[in-house]
């Protein structure tokens, strides 16, 4: 796994978010959402490694085990003195939009599979979500670029499990290595890690590497969709 994997992998089994993370360490959130959208590293890998739990020689470089030290414990949860309330304001489809809110087309309708590959079905049904303009244009997409989709599969578990909502960036196609992208590829949708290789070919990975290995192609048989920049999932 790179950097950013493996980042991915000890902050979805430390309980944190990016940016309690961000918090505990001393980062701006968008500095975690860096790390994790394809670094080789960071100058604070020592102080991440220790609030995650795992060995900062893992984490760093891959060698030996994620967590080298039996009394090292994995983090579950928050700390209840942390957490502050705030009301929530119930709203429905019929409501106002918020001077900070723009809607975003959710094609509950079209799945991206996180996994071999899931055919073309219904188009755009009308579901709408919202989301933050300030986020949007904290990271620079635009609001008529956003769109939602379905994930079905575990290939891109446990970052992103089965029944996960993920929001895409439909400006960005171009491909950065170790992005997280939807694609189509032989009149299929997809949602993978992408790596360009010399002489036009182009890695397809998942981070379920042992169920899923990883697959070789030319970078011509891809359309990238665009780039997924948020993800989230309900329990059930």
């Amino acid at each position: 796994m790179t950097f950013s994997e493996r980042l991915a992998a000890a902050i979805a089994k430390s309980g944190h978010t990016q940016k309690s993370l961000a918090d505990a360490v001393g980062m701006a959130q968008s500095s975690v959402w860096k790390l994790l959208s394809g670094a080789k590293g960071s100058r604070k890998t020592v102080a991440i490694a220790k609030e995650l739990g795992v060995d900062p020689d893992w984490l760093s470089s891959g060698l030996g085990e994620m967590c080298k030290n039996s009394s090292i414990k994995l983090r579950d949860g928050v700390p209840a003195s942390k957490v502050v309330g705030s009301p929530i304001q119930a709203w429905d489809s019929s409501d106002p939009l918020g001077d900070d809110e723009v809607e975003i087309p959710f094609y509950k309708s079209i799945e991206l599979a996180a996994g071999a590959g899931r055919s073309k079905n219904q188009d755009y049904n009308g579901f709408k979500l919202r989301f933050s303009r300030a986020t949007l244009r904290r990271y620079g997409i635009a609001p008529s670029d956003t769109a939602a989709f379905t994930v079905h599969g575990d290939s891109m578990a446990p970052v992103i499990p089965n029944g996960s909502t993920v929001m895409v960036d439909r400006g960005r196609t171009n491909i950065v290595d170790g992005g997280i992208y939807f694609i189509e590829q032989d009149d299929l949708f997809r949602i993978k890690l992408l790596y360009r290789q010399s002489g036009g070919k182009l890695i397809i990975r998942s981070y379920n590497t042992s169920e899923f290995p990883d697959e070789i192609t030319d970078i011509g048989s891809v359309k990238v969709i665009g780039r997924v920049f948020n993800s989230s999932v309900m329990f059930l």
